[in-house]
């Protein structure tokens, strides 16, 4: 941080009048976590995050503290810093930045905001990001982009309890870039390699094109290989347009051993991302190692009121002598019964290998009442079930929501299932959660949000990037501030 300060004060002489802003995450938790020993015990999550901008500079930096009566736990950390100058066609980067590559087939960074990567293991808590550091420069005007950059790619698995050095064991260098030609098409060119110590280096390349083929179509071709092997590859091509009253997202995809370095790559899923809770902790999990399949989105607009959407995902992955085929087609119906009143109803089917789930049958409904001028009920139930082993497991979500004003918002969440992997009470047929939040938002600057209860954990994807939910019990407060 002082090595920040002083290229400020230094650059500018002195002068430091601009425009300085910051956003404080802080979280405290009064509970217990699955197969912890420990009564339940308070534990304290902070992030920090300032910017400050001065003519073409802008200078970031994000420290992270966890605090528990566990110490191997606990740190404080600068997990980020950056400084960054852009100027009309020129962007560079210095410390810790974010860049995505194509599709993200050979690099992709993300940033989840708001979450926190809890691993069942390590039982640290950390924001979940990947992130490089290192420095990068970008040129771009209206027809070419082209970047180039060097950096160690973060290992968002080990929490910053771990040294610097086995979080960033990898080192990348790339180069990228995409020229427009003939009406709006664009062609890119990419190169990676890269770096580990303990592996070999690797060395990737990456071509795609896009472009229009009308004023209501439109496509996109990637394809990535790795020079030391031809067989190691990933493929993907999607096509989007619409037609009348109904829009369409085609999408292929075939990966064979594409995974890089510790996995900093992220290919798309071609999975449909669901909001519902039941399907969002059912979804399938891309595999680059082997996996081929395709996607097909269709939504349908009734008149202004209605709408419905289709779709259906296909995933094939072999190991060994074994194929397993993951399979899922999913109606949503939107409809409004008038100025007040909203509802949508969902029914999903899926058969599901990896998870030993067949005949997966899923089926909801929401609806969002509004009762006066300030208030909105919004009450949700949904159901799953499916076949595991020839046993009939069942999960259930009921939730009801509401809102006064858009400053204060309740719901109470009740969960249940018949699934014996959760259900430690030998006597129990069928485990429930029963939590409920509160959110306080007096204005923009402060949010505050209050869990009390039982939480059920699983699978959560976000932006096409799932990770894995702790079960907790107890209280939750977390404080969001933005100055």
């Amino acid at each position: 941080m002082r090595i920040f300060f002083i290229i400020i004060f230094s650059s500018f002489g002195g002068n430091v009048l601009g425009q300085l802003s910051w956003v404080n995450l802080a979280e405290v938790q009064f509970g217990k976590l699955p197969d912890e020993l420990a009564d339940p015990f308070v534990s304290w999550y902070d992030r920090l995050t300032i910017d400050y901008r001065f003519s073409a500079f802008k200078l970031s930096a994000t420290i992270e503290n966890y605090q528990s009566p566990y110490e191997d736990r606990n740190y404080i950390d600068l997990s980020q810093a950056t400084l960054t100058y852009k100027k009309k066609k020129w962007t560079a980067k210095l410390g810790n930045f974010y860049e995505t590559i194509g599709r993200g087939m050979i690099l992709r960074s993300f940033e989840i905001p708001g979450a926190l990567l809890e691993d069942f293991g390590f039982r640290s808590r950390n924001y979940f990001h990947r992130d490089q550091l290192g420095a990068s420069i970008r040129y771009k005007d209206k027809k070419w982009n082209v970047m180039a950059m060097y950096s160690e790619v973060l290992n968002n698995v080990l929490p910053p309890t771990f040294e610097r050095s086995e979080r960033r064991s990898q080192s990348v260098y790339a180069i990228s870039g995409d020229y427009k030609f003939y009406n709006k098409h664009k062609l890119g060119l990419s190169y990676v390699a890269s770096d580990d110590a303990r592996l070999d280096m690797q060395h990737l390349y990456g071509i795609n094109i896009s472009g229009p083929f009308s004023d209501n179509f439109s496509y996109y071709v990637e394809f990535a290989n790795s020079q030391s092997d031809a067989n190691d590859y990933a493929i993907y091509a999607g096509v989007n347009g619409i037609l009348g009253d109904v829009s369409f997202n085609i999408e292929f995809k075939n990966y064979k051993d594409f995974i890089i370095g510790n996995g900093y790559n992220e290919p798309p899923a071609l999975i449909k991302q669901h909001t519902y809770r039941v399907l969002n902790r059912s979804t399938h999990v891309t595999n680059p190692l082997d996996e081929t399949g395709y996607q097909l989105d269709l939504y349908y607009s009734l008149n202004d009121i209605s709408s419905i959407n289709f779709n259906h995902a296909l995933a094939v992955n072999e190991f060994g002598n074994s194929t397993f085929t993951f399979q899922e087609y999913y109606v949503e119906w939107s409809n409004a019964l008038n100025e007040r009143t909203d509802y949508k109803i969902f029914i999903d089917y899926a058969e599901d290998p990896f998870k030993a789930e067949s005949q997966r049958v899923s089926l909801g409904a929401y609806w969002d009442f509004a009762l006066g001028e300030s208030m909105r009920i919004s009450p949700e139930i949904e159901f799953q079930t499916f076949d595991r082993s020839g046993q009939r497991v069942n999960n259930h979500s009921y939730a009801l929501g509401w809102q006064v004003d858009k400053k204060l918002f309740f719901s109470l969440i009740v969960e249940g299932t018949t699934d014996t992997f959760l259900i430690f009470d030998a006597d129990a047929a069928q485990r429930w959660y029963v939590g409920s939040n509160i959110r306080i938002k007096p204005n923009y600057k402060h949010t505050l949000n209050l869990f009390i209860g039982e939480r059920r954990g699983g699978p959560l994807c976000n932006a096409g990037v799932c990770y894995e939910i702790l079960d907790f019990k107890g209280m939750e407060l977390r404080w969001t501030a933005r100055f």
